[in-house]
Order: structure tokens, then sequence, then C-alpha cells
């Protein structure tokens, strides 16, 4: 089996309406350092074989590639 780990972006310059509530939210609870906060994705998987191809077409379909990037990484 292979493991694999996708981390799912959003693009900077596209605004994230879920990580700017959160930033509020921290500053109101008494954190009023908290900027920019970003809420991304992390997806892992597993195979039966290696195949990184196929491991990259799941991540892509995971994404929206308009807003989003990917990081694909093999894990141990």
């Amino acid at each position: 089996m292979t493991r694999y780990r996708v981390k799912i972006c959003i693009r900077r310059g596209i605004l994230d309406n879920a990580g700017q509530t959160v930033t509020y939210a921290l500053r109101s609870l008494g954190w009023p350092e908290v900027e920019d906060v970003r809420i991304d994705k992390l997806i892992e998987f597993e195979l039966k074989t290696s195949d990184w191809d196929k491991a990259e077409r799941i991540a892509k379909s995971q994404t929206n590639e308009v807003m989003e990037y990917y990081e694909l990484e093999e894990v141990e």
C-alpha cells in the first residue's frame, strides 16, 4: 500500500470567507494579533500499488483549479 497526502489551498487573491470569519472570531476571543487566516483542505488516501499518475488524478478531481491549487506528496 502506498499512502498519499494532498494539500488543497485557495489561491492568493481569492477571498477566503471561512478564513475571514475565523480571523474575526479569534480576534473577538482575545487574540487581536491574528491576521489573514486561510482555511485549506488536507486529504490522505492509500492506493494498493504505487501509482503517482492515479494519485494526481485523484488530487485533481478534488480541486477547483480556478480557485485552488494542490500539492501532492507520497507519505512513508
